[in-house]
């Protein structure tokens, strides 16, 4: 059971790695593109994916030429607007924004260093103003 789940593992990430620049994939044989990916140089700069299959891009990830995650965005409620989006340096995560009522407005900022939460900012009744701030590092 492990070799046939290496080899489908294995056969989908040559099919990912030897995609062309714009290549489209249709991973639920629907018809529809569901799955984007841009490369630069043979190394997958960017990947988009509609993961509920509504035609709407709902996830997008942008790599580094080290394959490191630079930034990463999804739409947690298939809205079609991006709420979750996650910033990272040198592949480590150092910061998530959240737009937590999903009205196109981030309201909640996560700071950290990999999955340690350094500090969080919220502004929880929804008016533009930072009200409540939690520093762990203090």
């Amino acid at each position: 059971m492990k070799a046939g789940i290496i080899i489908i593992i294995s056969l989908c990430a040559v099919g990912i790695l030897s995609a062309s620049p714009g290549t489209a994939v249709d991973s639920n044989s629907d018809g529809q593109a569901d799955q984007w990916y841009e490369m630069t140089g043979g190394q997958i700069e960017k990947v988009s994916m509609d993961r509920n299959f509504d035609t709407v891009i709902d996830y997008n990830v942008e790599y580094d030429l080290g394959h490191r995650k630079l930034y990463e965005e999804m739409d947690f409620n298939h809205d079609g607007q991006m709420d979750d989006f996650y910033y990272f340096e040198e592949g480590k995560l150092v910061r998530q924004e959240i737009d937590s009522n999903f009205d196109g407005a981030v309201d909640v900022w996560v700071y950290l260093d990999g999955m340690y939460i350094l500090k969080y900012e919220m502004d929880s009744d929804f008016d533009g103003n930072i009200d409540l701030v939690k520093d762990y590092e203090q």
